[in-house]
């Protein structure tokens, strides 16, 4: 008994309700089968005929009693039908949970590599902190289908790429002697900071120097992402700074 619940306790619940669905359909099909029998026996008072198991004995009884046994093999053909059906739904269903399963051990796994390599790249960096940047944000900016499976690179984070492009490019033709209003770098970090905060990167105000020796190492830092984690041609390479 111990085993039978063990057993029981070890199937998914779609198998359970499946299993006792049939055994109903089978113990109260039998039932009602056996009644027929019975009851018509009785009428027609075939239990106090002369034992025989001739053939003409054996099909007069069936004849008698025919219909108890019809529902008898509906009942099995029933059961036949709905353990089939049922089977197939039990697989789909047993399918669905292991590809979901699946898909988020892949995703754990593949964090778990982002998370390592830029803790190793950002090692390599004196002016970045690995407490500025939010690993879970980065990475769901860059795979937002992760948990699903799908380690594609989204289109936000083209799009994340593209705009600090944008913004580069506006600050170097800003930077160039004569144009109108000039370039401010201080305008200049507050636009890229703000822009850092959408993908988990917190970047703090600084003097000109220093901050522009931390951006240098952030872009090299996305470059180096973008040309690991990401198919070639995929995400746009950052341009090159002219402003400072």
């Amino acid at each position: 008994m111990n085993k039978l619940k063990k057993l029981i306790a070890n199937q998914s619940p779609s198998v359970v309700v499946l299993g006792l669905l049939i055994a109903i359909i089978l113990i109260g099909g039998l039932l009602l089968s056996a009644a027929v029998i019975v009851a018509t026996s009785f009428e027609k008072e075939l239990f106090r005929a002369p034992f025989c198991l001739s053939n003409a004995c054996v099909a007069a009884y069936l004849e008698s009693t025919g219909q108890g046994f019809l529902i008898a093999k509906a009942t099995f053909d029933i059961g036949v039908a709905i353990a089939t059906i049922g089977g197939i739904f039990v697989a789909l269903v047993s399918y669905f949970t292991t590809s979901n399963n699946t898909a988020l051990t892949n995703h754990i796994e593949h964090l778990k590599v982002f998370g390592e390599y830029l803790v190793a790249e950002i090692n390599k960096r004196d002016r970045l902190s690995g407490q500025n940047i939010d690993t879970l944000l980065l990475y769901g900016t860059i795979f937002s289908q992760s948990r699903v499976g799908k380690t594609t690179v989204s289109e936000e984070y083209k799009q994340f790429i593209e705009t600090l492009n944008l913004l580069i490019q506006e600050s170097n033709e800003r930077s160039v002697v004569g144009t109108p209003g000039g370039f401010s770098y201080m305008d200049h970090q507050r636009r890229i900071k703000d822009h850092m905060a959408k993908a988990g990167i917190a970047m703090y105000m600084a003097p000109r120097n220093d901050y522009f020796e931390m951006e240098t190492q952030l872009f090299s830092l996305l470059n180096r992402i973008s040309q690991s984690f990401c198919p070639p041609k995929a995400v746009p390479h950052l341009i090159k700074s002219s402003y400072y």
